[in-house]
């Protein structure tokens, strides 16, 4: 199991075996079994902001870890039922040139939503990430990002505005305000592993694609017990029938 899901903690090893926690921890360290640490973000120099940065929507949906001390800091697992999507981008290097990669990820569903390649870090680049998703899934009522020019321009403005989509903002300095987003770019960035190993350009954008679709499709996600994909359809089938309910009451006069 552990070559078939090399970065499974001890967690999502115990989930996928059906063991215990404890149980799982034992075995794997009498293996030998190391998981490597995440890596360090990087951000690259970008061009000055188009626009003002907006006022971040999903504070709100912040709560105290404890009212009675403040300085033990907020819990943000409430704005998952914000109706958002969070966004970000990151650098990949590739045979000594850099890369970036913009993802748009559905907090409800922990779901890759949308996502593009380019090699350079523009406001089209994470503009298509977006036009990526909508053209996939129903708008969110909110867009969060930090407040990287990339996403501070008049073409998300005016997308936002024309699709009733509320544009929001981290505040600066403040990563864990995405952190959603902080922390899937560090597990798959670990889980993509030595990009150099690839033989081609075409094969290190295959290895991305793949990267993604196993994070959707097949990775088991702590929060939801079972893969993003298997979620957001567990979720589309409660409210069919949730709607297909209604219906019939109302056909009944119940």
């Amino acid at each position: 199991m552990h070559a078939e899901h090399p970065f499974y903690g001890v967690r999502r090893l115990s989930l996928h075996l059906g063991w215990s926690q404890k149980k799982t921890r034992r075995i794997r360290t009498l293996a030998g079994v190391v998981i490597p640490t995440l890596s360090k973000k990087r951000r690259s120099s970008s061009a000055p902001a188009e626009i003002a940065a907006a006022p971040n929507a999903l504070k709100r949906f912040a709560v105290f870890r404890n009212e009675a001390r403040p300085g033990a800091g907020q819990s943000y697992r409430n704005m998952t039922n914000a109706g958002a999507w969070v966004q970000d981008f990151t650098h990949l290097r590739f045979r000594g040139e850099e890369h970036y990669l913009a993802i748009v990820l559905d907090l409800k569903t922990r779901q890759v939503v949308g996502w593009r390649f380019g090699t350079r870090h523009t406001s089209e680049l994470t503009l298509a990430a977006v036009l990526d998703a909508l053209s996939k899934h129903p708008s969110p009522a909110i867009l969060h990002s930090d407040q990287g020019s990339e996403y501070l321009s008049y073409k998300h403005q005016e997308l936002c505005q024309r699709m009733e989509i509320t544009l929001s903002c981290s505040k600066r300095a403040s990563p864990w305000q995405n952190g959603f987003m902080e922390r899937w770019f560090g597990n798959f960035k670990l889980e993509l592993g030595n990009l150099n190993r690839h033989g081609d350009l075409a094969r290190f954008h295959e290895a991305v694609a793949m990267a993604i679709f196993y994070y959707n499709h097949e990775r088991i996600h702590l929060s939801l017990k079972m893969s993003p994909a298997a979620y957001a359809a567990r979720l589309k089938e409660q409210n069919q029938r949730s709607k297909s309910l209604e219906r019939v009451l109302q056909e009944t006069g119940a």
